[in-house]
């Protein structure tokens, strides 16, 4: 991040806005939206990742303390992805690089859903960080 900003602050012009978006330091949530209600079933794993967020938040706080940006907006928001079966999870838990998602999760899925007579979502909750910064 440290290098991305450098080039970012040469490649823009004064008053040029940087957009910053990524996952924030909170695992991924996984619930299950079944007859009505939506049950919490446990998190996907990312402290794996939490040192490259930290990197990165040190770098920008740098950055706003050296006066080179100036911090516009942030906010926060959710992704959600819905996945229609424990196949379609397994193809999800497929393409995570590091993250880790415990084989208890599965289990409980399937035995919530062993004698589900109506369809349901399983769905995995990702918070994301949105801000802007001006270049000074």
């Amino acid at each position: 991040m440290v290098h991305a900003l450098s080039e970012v602050w040469r490649a823009l012009k004064t008053g040029g806005r940087l957009i910053d978006l990524r996952p924030t330091m909170r695992n991924r949530s996984v619930e299950l939206a079944l007859g009505g209600a939506t049950l919490f079933i446990g998190e996907i794993d990312s402290s794996h990742t939490f040192s490259d967020h930290v990197d990165a938040n040190e770098a920008l706080d740098a950055a706003l303390a050296d006066g080179v940006f100036r911090r516009e907006h942030w906010a926060t928001f959710s992704i959600v992805s819905d996945l229609d079966t424990l196949a379609d999870l397994r193809d999800f838990q497929g393409d995570l690089r590091r993250s880790v998602m415990p084989e208890s999760l599965f289990e409980r899925i399937a035995a919530l859903t062993a004698d589900a007579e109506t369809e349901f979502l399983i769905r995995i909750r990702r918070e994301m960080l949105i801000a802007s910064y001006r270049k000074l």
